[in-house]
């Protein structure tokens, strides 16, 4: 059976869309390895995101961002926070202006810091995508996030996991999903639960990347995690995303000056 939960209780729960995204059948990163990586927080939901400016985090339209939210990069534990870690909270949310919480499509968000990072070892951006050609089926792709890492409880870990996932062909994807959910061209899928891996709850809105490119967002997949009748969901960046982002930061940045 697959829960779904109602648009207006996602956005302050721990269990976004049809589930949000954890990391599953991973592996500790080494510390401060993925530097571009940000954590969400609100006293009720944990997302990631992507620095990628010194002030702006990508992550899912999904994802709880409001006055209350802090975010932090440089981190790896969730319990310890060491010296490397940078603590902002939000100027600015901008969602998609096409995002459907029913549909997912255009599941992303841009979130503007509450001052510049100091860019460094242990905080740096990673770029946008240049090249907008889909992921190949089977090519190895690669995610990270703080979420969940096992299907059968809430446990979260204490340290950042990252985890290799497979991706598949949107064709696959979409016979799958049918008929709960359109696979649509702004989406990109993963399939690996033959081998118990996955993203699970509280990874969304962290970067998916394929030989070492940003190529997408994790967005939603089955409420449990690693199932191996349904792949997670990630929200492709394409050449119009990109664009859209591009124009977005650009106009707040003229704006404030």
């Amino acid at each position: 059976m697959f829960s779904w939960l109602p648009a207006w209780l996602l956005a302050s729960s721990l269990l976004p869309i049809v589930k949000g995204s954890d990391i599953i059948g991973g592996r500790e990163a080494i510390p401060h390895s993925r530097p571009y990586m940000a954590l969400l927080k609100t006293k009720r939901s944990l997302c990631g995101g992507t620095l990628i400016k010194d002030d702006w985090v990508l992550t899912a339209a999904h994802c709880t961002c409001n006055p209350s939210t802090i975010i932090k990069l440089g981190v790896h534990s969730l319990r310890v926070e060491d010296k490397y870690v940078q603590t902002f909270q939000v100027l600015r949310c901008i969602g998609h202006m096409n995002y459907n919480g029913t549909t997912h499509d255009n599941d992303l968000q841009i979130v503007q810091l509450s001052g510049k990072a100091k860019l460094n070892k242990y905080v740096k951006i990673l770029p946008l995508p240049k090249k907008f050609s889909d992921v190949k089926e089977g090519t190895v792709c690669d995610t990270a996030g703080w979420g969940r890492t096992s299907k059968d409880n809430d446990q979260l870990p204490e340290n950042l996991m990252e985890v290799q996932l497979t991706a598949i062909s949107r064709e696959k994807c979409a016979a799958m999903w049918k008929p709960r959910i359109e696979i649509t061209a702004n989406m990109m899928c993963t399939f690996d639960a033959s081998q118990g891996k996955d993203a699970c709850k509280g990874d969304s809105g962290g970067p998916l990347l394929s030989k070492k490119q940003f190529r997408g967002l994790v967005s939603f997949g089955p409420r449990a995690c690693a199932n191996p009748n349904r792949p997670s969901v990630y929200t492709f960046l394409t050449k119009d995303y990109v664009n859209w982002i591009k124009k977005e930061i650009k106009k707040r940045t003229n704006t404030m000056n």
